[in-house]
C-alpha cells in the first residue's frame, strides 16, 4: 500500500507541474526544475482484531530552475503542493494528515502524512498431537503427577 501512495504522489505532481519527478534523489546531471519524492518515515499501530493503522511520511524536494526567479517559482511550487497532494490516488484515493513545507536555499523541502488502515493476515499455527503413551493417549496430568490415560483411537 505504501508503493501505491508513493506512486500517486509521483503520478499526482507530474500531472500537476510536468517537470521531472524522481522517485529518489536527482541524478547527476538531472533538468531542474524538478522534483524528488523520498518515503522518510512509516509506522504502524496495532488496533483491535487482525486491524492496524499505518502512517507514511513521504518528502517532496522541489528544485528551482533560476536563482533570480527563486521566490516567486517556490510560492507558486508551494500553492500546488498544498492543492495536489491534498487528495491523490484515481482508484483508491488518500488524503494527507498532515502537510508542512521548508524553504531551502534550492528551493523547498514539503513533507506529506497519509495514514491508512490495513487488515493483518491471520497466524495460522498447527496444534500438538496428542502425547501417546504405552499405546494409550495421556490426556493430561493428576495432582500427584500421574499420567491420565485413555485408549488411544
Amino acid at each position: 500500500m505504501t508503493e501505491e501512495i508513493r506512486r500517486a504522489v509521483i503520478q499526482a505532481i507530474a500531472a500537476r507541474f510536468q517537470l521531472p519527478v524522481y522517485g529518489q534523489r536527482v541524478p547527476q546531471g538531472a533538468k531542474k526544475p524538478c522534483f524528488t519524492v523520498e518515503l522518510k518515515e512509516t509506522e504502524q499501530k496495532r488496533l483491535l482484531g487482525r486491524r492496524a493503522a499505518r502512517k507514511a511520511v513521504f518528502e517532496v524536494t522541489y528544485y528551482c530552475g533560476e536563482e533570480k526567479a527563486a521566490a516567486a517559482e517556490r510560492a507558486e511550487a508551494l500553492d500546488g503542493l498544498y492543492e495536489t497532494l491534498c487528495i491523490i490516488g484515481r482508484e483508491e484515493r488518500f488524503a494527507a494528515s498532515g502537510m508542512q513545507e521548508e524553504r531551502t536555499e534550492t528551493g523547498i523541502r514539503f513533507t506529506a502524512e497519509y495514514e491508512y488502515h490495513v487488515m493483518l493476515t491471520e497466524e495460522t499455527t498447527e496444534r500438538m498431537e496428542r502425547l501417546k503413551y504405552n499405546g494409550k493417549e495421556a490426556v493430561g496430568y493428576e495432582e500427584k503427577g500421574n499420567i491420565q490415560q485413555r485408549a488411544a483411537e
